[in-house]
């Protein structure tokens, strides 16, 4: 009975986390839903031009005020952290301004291919939002470092003879980040996995794999800026090899 029992609670997690990755992956679709329809008035002209005009000014607005508006609810989520008080409402707002800022920096600064890259992201989030229910939390870190990689190798193959200012400065940026990423690994391995009292990974993770990570995407990033265009697409194909190497490694610690 009591066996049973434990086996009926197991699966009514296991239905509770399909039904949350369920959520997240519906709301990956309604996103790429949106950017298909914003391809289609800012760039392809398919309703009234007013609003493709007026599509443009709020991203000229917004490229300034989504900074501020990110950056003054970030203070107001630290203040409200400081008080004991849920950092919730404007964490939230600080995320949506921020993503918000992102679209609109591309949109207006990458025109007309900006939205296809940012269609980009709704699929590769699908990817990353499987990963994190089906596998062990630091796959998924890994995963999503090594998915930057890729999607910056594309950008650099796709767009660099067009905008080269704009791919340079996000592989520079994805270098910088990837740092940052290799820092922070240091730092949780020191709390054994904790930020303050935030759980971010398990217990005896194995760090090794994501500095590994780290430089690996970060190497093959800084040589296709340095090799060129041509070597974008081989290099492509090293770091997909890599995230599925990965993917082996963490299934079999799985079973």
């Amino acid at each position: 009975m009591f066996e049973k029992g434990k086996r009926a609670r197991r699966q009514n997690e296991e239905d509770k986390v399909f039904n949350r990755m369920l959520l997240w992956l519906a709301a990956a679709v309604v996103l790429e839903l949106l950017l298909f329809l914003l391809q289609k008035a800012y760039v392809d002209l398919a309703f009234a031009p007013i609003i493709a005009k007026g599509l443009l000014e709020f991203f000229k607005i917004f490229t300034i005020a989504g900074l501020v508006i990110a950056a003054g609810c970030a203070v107001w989520a630290v203040l409200f952290a400081r008080g004991g008080k849920p950092i919730l409402l404007p964490a939230a707002i600080a995320a949506a301004s921020a993503a918000l800022w992102v679209v609109s920096v591309v949109c207006r600064f990458a025109y007309p291919d900006g939205v296809r890259i940012l269609m980009m992201f709704p699929a590769g989030g699908a990817v990353l939002i499987i990963i994190f229910f089906l596998y062990q939390r630091p796959f998924f870190y890994n995963a999503a470092l090594t998915c930057g990689g890729l999607l910056a190798l594309w950008l650099h193959r796709q767009y660099y003879m067009n905008h080269p200012r704009l791919i340079t400065a996000c592989i520079v940026g994805g270098v910088v980040v990837l740092a940052l990423a290799a820092a922070l690994a240091f730092q949780l391995r020191k709390t054994d996995g904790k930020l303050g009292s935030l759980r971010v990974l398990p217990p005896e993770s194995n760090y090794f794999m994501t500095w590994l990570t780290c430089a690996v995407t970060a190497a093959v990033m800084v040589l296709a800026l340095v090799l060129g265009i041509s070597a974008s697409q081989y290099l492509l194909y090293v770091l997909a090899g890599w995230l599925f190497a990965q993917a082996v490694y963490f299934t079999v610690k799985m079973m």
